[in-house]
């Protein structure tokens, strides 16, 4: 147990969540009445909304509410928002939180207690979802359990995360990695310090609708496995070697058959299909490893991850 007061940063990520403002702060002061014990600042970070979400926090947010409001230039994206936050915290440990409040104040309790006893990262898992079920929700869970056994973060959660507290040396660590193209959570989970899980239901968004688009899915799924997984070009590799040796049975089978003067058309038919589909699959390999030259250059143009326009306190 830690004997002197600590501090924990409540990092939220935010993009245009102007109807959910006062619920944050409110969610916040409660936290803060539940563990007396520990000092808590907010950490927002405005991911470029154009809704007011920072006028509307900044009118409900009072001195004793130790608050710093992040405003980005534009949105770029949820990771980069979180990076942000980690940026600016000054805490102890940092806990991630939901704009939308999907996080029950029963998960918070176990956060702090897990960190109590000595975890350096606590993965906060969902046991239900309020996302209804269909071919995002279930790629997502795929792709955690794909991502875990092909990546070079085995202790990245199958079940996929939702929210993580990370320690002191965790935050700093995760400061000091330029990647530009980035999954913040497998970051965390390379960093290799001691990780431990919690569990929670999920609760339903009280406004409006999520931001996370199958768009931004895509890219999360390509940047975490460009940033630490071969696996995907090796997988080309095997998948060329298996072609290649169905093709040359195709050709062998076309062959017979000209000789053997039966079927010219299906075997004709046959080798186009083989013919297509492996240039098919060859655009795509090259497609693949463009994405790996693409986000090197990325990261060698050294551009920033984002872009500050204001930062404001309220303490």
């Amino acid at each position: 147990m830690r004997q002197s007061r600590a501090m924990l940063s409540l990092v939220v990520p935010a993009y245009n969540e102007r109807e959910n403002a006062a619920e944050i702060v409110e969610f916040v002061r409660a936290i803060r009445e539940r563990h007396p014990a520990y000092d808590f600042e907010l950490v927002v970070v405005d991911d470029g909304s154009e809704d007011g979400t920072h006028e509307a926090l900044a009118q409900v947010l009072q001195p004793a509410d130790h608050a710093t409001i992040v405003r980005l230039s534009r949105n770029f994206g949820s990771h980069a928002a979180i990076t942000a936050g980690f940026a600016h915290a000054k805490g102890d440990a940092a806990l991630t939180l939901s704009a939308d409040r999907q996080e029950p104040m029963e998960a918070v309790d176990d956060f702090i207690r897990t960190w109590e006893d000595g975890a350096d990262i606590v993965w906060g898992l969902r046991i239900t979802r309020t996302a209804k079920p269909g071919p995002s929700e279930w790629m997502a869970r795929g792709f955690s359990k794909i991502y875990q056994s092909n990546s070079d973060v085995p202790t990245y959660p199958r079940e996929g995360p939702s929210q993580i507290l990370v320690s002191r040396g965790v935050i700093d660590a995760l400061n000091s990695m330029p990647e530009l193209n980035r999954n913040i959570l497998a970051m965390a989970a390379w960093t290799g310090f001691r990780q431990e899980r919690i569990f929670f239901h999920q609760l339903p968004r009280p406004h409006g609708t999520s931001k996370w688009t199958t768009k931004k899915k895509v890219k999360l799924v390509l940047d975490s496995f460009v940033e630490f997984s071969a696996a995907p070009i090796q997988w080309l590799a095997i998948l060329g070697m298996v072609l290649g040796a169905t093709g040359l049975v195709a050709l062998l089978t076309g062959v017979g058959l000209l000789v053997g003067g039966l079927a010219l058309a299906g075997a004709a038919t046959l080798v186009s299909g083989v013919v297509l589909l492996v240039g098919g699959l060859i655009l795509f390999g090259l497609g693949l490893v463009g994405e790996y030259v693409w986000r090197a250059g990325d990261d060698a143009r050294r551009r920033p991850l984002y872009l500050v326009r204001s930062v404001s306190t309220h303490e």
